[in-house]
């Protein structure tokens, strides 16, 4: 008698959630066959790793804890392949995260090409598609999975990868402990966690606050986190509702001249670059086993996520006269008598750019999956549908200010008309998504899978002062595609797996992006609103293919992919004629517009294991991204406008093409361990070098330590350093106006993300 799917998936599941791996590269260590891994967003039944066709990195909360990195994309870029961080804003909770040459950035503007999942909740932000790492609690964190490609079933945005992460509940997690470090920088952190169950009922609870002042001036942030979780579970049904609350209030700077780095790496340009989040979020998520065969999942949430921007920047502007103008077109514009807030002729004039961003979203999602056999053999079935509504109030406006002798900013109360803007984004989501993996034989599957997805975005409200009506030209724009999948893996031998898959996504153009791609009126980067010709959606195709295996206790994994991204878009700087058009120097004024072609091709490789009381991995990537498609843009150089011409091969800016890494930790004794990881990120090109004319980011190399010492079995001590050999270094850049703020000779338009240097914490957990 055939025993019932559900009898066999449940003690892998079981084993699954508690056991605790070793980070790897491009692959769990655990490549057995009780490795459960989620392949919808909503997760449900999942598939065993070795019948899944892409090479899925994977970690649970004791190797987040044993790596004790800041936040989540702190540990992904230290211990996963394929990833790295660049510091545009300089605020460790702020990076930019690179994954296969694809961005997840909290900068609204970056082109978006992750999509990323909490409990089957899309976490990316509906304006822009930003990710704010800070509102991810690292401390709720079960267990994460990073899906390579562009898997149609996670939806708009998957167009290098997803990220899905699973949060902790009583059942799993029970007990109660007291965690706190503090440390370089002032920085201090405390989490308390709380989870138990009395067999069907459980509870869990975290909450944390960090604050520091930050490794640079002028730079204090604060990040204040709770997440709780009442559940439900029985031997069909599982019912879990959560809230998540997460305020911040972030100081970020952003880059300095190459030159003022130079001088003192703690200095910044000009100051204050300030960002305050809100968040508040519930979600409720069942599942239930109609029988042995059929599983029903859902999930609904309401998500509300406010974020507030304050930014003391140069300008343009001048003071001609007593007054302050704007001469950067033919005509010359007085914009205020100048002399009343105490400016003379040549004064520097600063501007205080201010933005506020009130975002609800709400959204549900059904699937069904049916494990019965087809034609004799194993087959899973997975069939869903979802619906995302997001309200997006957004305005923005620019106030003339004076530079403090700190290059801070102080405010005139004058406010520039054209630079108001007042919007509102409507966005309505809907899909439908299936995915079937079947046994053709003992050792081929089949995967075929699918997502349609409808968007449509109405976007209405005032720009320039309140004279231009958003709602004019009927800015409504709609986006409709179906994505499909196919992949195989085939067991050459029981411990060695090959595959291959076909993968189709796309990612429908932002707001800020719509709203800001008429030649004819160049926009602010990146939100300005304007009644706009639509542009196409972004669609990519991947292709990839490898080996895994494990052999004892030394696992292995080799690939290669090639994403093609079909009418990417592109933020060009403003140029028509050099005799009319200025372009902005910090490539912040211009328009969006799609172009052919842009690529992503690598390597992956990685080794990973253990013996006895050492446990280790290493892996390598090789990422070659590049534009497919020749087009013109322009930037100022030495007080001229020059155009570059970006031709078939060239790089895109920000992607090191080579990344290594390694770690080990070792059990020194039955209470004391020590690690390290290692990275070498090779050179980049700056942003606004498309053309590949000028000199690269150097590469970087970076060392850091963690070590435990458990005194008794309810208390632990721990300590960690990042950047052991405090190494100098930058993994950002873009072109820029140095002498834009008073007191800086520079000529050198290179401005740089500077590393952090050498620094350490040390800290206790107490558990109960």
């Amino acid at each position: 008698m055939a025993i019932p799917y559900r009898q066999r998936l449940l003690p892998a599941l079981i084993i699954s959630a508690f056991s605790v791996s070793v980070v790897a590269a491009e692959d769990s260590v655990r490549l057995s066959d009780l490795e459960v891994i989620g392949t919808t967003p909503i997760g449900g039944v999942g598939l065993t790793a070795d019948k899944i066709p892409a090479n899925v990195q994977s970690a649970t909360d004791a190797d987040i804890e044993r790596t004790q990195g800041l936040d989540l994309s702190d540990f992904l870029n230290k211990n996963f392949g394929s990833i790295s961080l660049n510091a545009a804003q300089n605020n460790p909770f702020q990076p930019d995260l690179k994954y296969r040459g694809f961005t997840a950035s909290p900068l609204v503007g970056n082109a978006q090409g992750l999509s990323v999942y909490m409990d089957g909740v899309r976490v990316n932000e509906p304006f822009g598609d930003a990710i704010n790492f800070e509102l991810i609690p690292e401390a709720a964190i079960a267990n994460l999975n990073l899906i390579p490609g562009s898997n149609p079933v996670f939806g708009l945005n998957t167009l290098g990868g997803a990220l899905t992460l699973e949060t902790k509940n009583g059942f799993t997690h029970p007990g109660h402990s007291l965690e706190a470090y503090t440390g370089s920088f002032n920085r201090d952190s405390g989490t308390i966690e709380s989870g138990g169950n009395d067999g069907n009922f459980a509870y869990y609870v975290t909450g944390s606050i960090t604050k520091e002042d930050g490794w640079r001036d002028f730079s204090p942030s604060r990040v204040e986190q709770f997440f709780s979780k009442l559940s439900y579970a029985d031997e069909n049904t599982s019912l879990d509702l959560s809230f998540l609350g997460v305020d911040s209030d972030l100081n970020g700077n952003g880059a300095s001249p190459i030159e003022l780095v130079a001088q003192d790496r703690e200095a910044v340009f000009t100051h204050p670059d300030n960002t305050q989040n809100e968040l508040r979020q519930i979600a409720l998520n069942g599942s239930h086993w109609i029988n042995d065969e059929v599983m029903l999942s859902a999930n609904t949430y309401y998500r509300r996520s406010d974020r507030s921007s304050f930014n003391g920047d140069g300008s343009e502007l001048e003071v001609e006269d007593g007054n302050i103008v704007n001469d950067d077109d033919d005509e010359e514009e007085v914009l205020v008598d100048g002399t009343q807030f105490g400016f003379e002729d040549d004064d520097f004039v600063a501007l205080n750019n201010t933005s506020e961003t009130e975002q609800d979203s709400f959204g549900f999602a059904l699937q069904s999956t049916f494990t019965q056999p087809l034609f004799g053999r194993d087959n899973q079935l997975v069939v869903g549908a979802g619906y995302d509504h997001s309200d997006v109030d957004y305005s923005s406006q620019s106030e003339i200010a004076r530079f403090t002798n700190t290059r801070g900013t102080n405010g005139t109360g004058f406010i520039i008309d054209d630079t108001v803007v007042d919007g509102n984004i409507e966005t309505d989501t809907y899909s439908v998504f299936f995915s079937n993996t079947h046994a053709l034989t003992e050792r081929l599957d089949l995967t075929l899978a699918g997502r349609y997805n409808w968007i449509a975005i109405d976007i209405s409200g005032t720009s320039e002062g309140g004279e231009q009506d958003l709602n004019e030209s009927g800015n409504t724009h709609h986006f409709k595609r179906f994505n499909p999948s196919v992949g195989l893996t085939y067991a050459l031998q029981d411990n060695i797996t090959a595959y291959g898959s076909y993968s189709e996504s796309n990612r429908a153009p932002t707001p800020s992006e719509l709203t800001c791609s008429e030649p004819e009126s160049p926009c602010s980067y990146p939100n300005a609103f304007l009644a706009d010709p639509p542009l196409d959606d972004v669609v990519a195709r991947t292709i990839e293919a490898g080996l895994r295996g494990q052999q004892d206790a030394i696992g292995w994994s080799a690939g290669v992919f090639y994403t093609e991204l079909k009418d990417d878009l592109f933020f060009f700087p403003s140029v028509e004629d050099a005799d009319e058009v200025t372009p902005d120097p910090r490539l912040s004024i211009g328009n969006f517009d799609n172009i052919d072609k842009t690529a992503r091709a690598g390597i992956e490789l990685a080794l990973f294991g253990g013996h006895e009381r050492l446990s280790w991995f290493a892996n390598y990537s090789y990422i070659r991204a590049t534009f497919e498609d020749e087009f013109v843009y322009a930037r100022e150089v030495d007080d001229e406008v020059v155009n570059f011409v970006v031709k078939e091969g060239d790089r895109l800016p920000g992607i090191p093409a080579h990344n290594i890494k390694i770690g080990a930790d070792y059990d020194v004794t039955d209470k004391f361990s020590m690690g390290f990881t290692a990275s070498y990120h090779s050179s980049q090109y700056f942003r606004g070098d498309e053309a590949n004319t000028d000199s690269k980011i150097g590469h970087y190399k970076v060392v850091n330590l963690h070590s435990r010492y458990q005194v008794t079995p309810n208390l632990q001590f721990f300590a960690k350093v990042d950047n052991l050999f405090d190494s100098e270094y930058n993994t950002f850049g873009l072109y820029g106006e140095p002498d834009e703020a008073p007191g800086l000779d520079f000529e050198n338009p290179r401005f740089v993300g500077a590393s952090s240097p050498r620094a350490g914490w040390i800290g206790f957990k107490l558990t109960l």
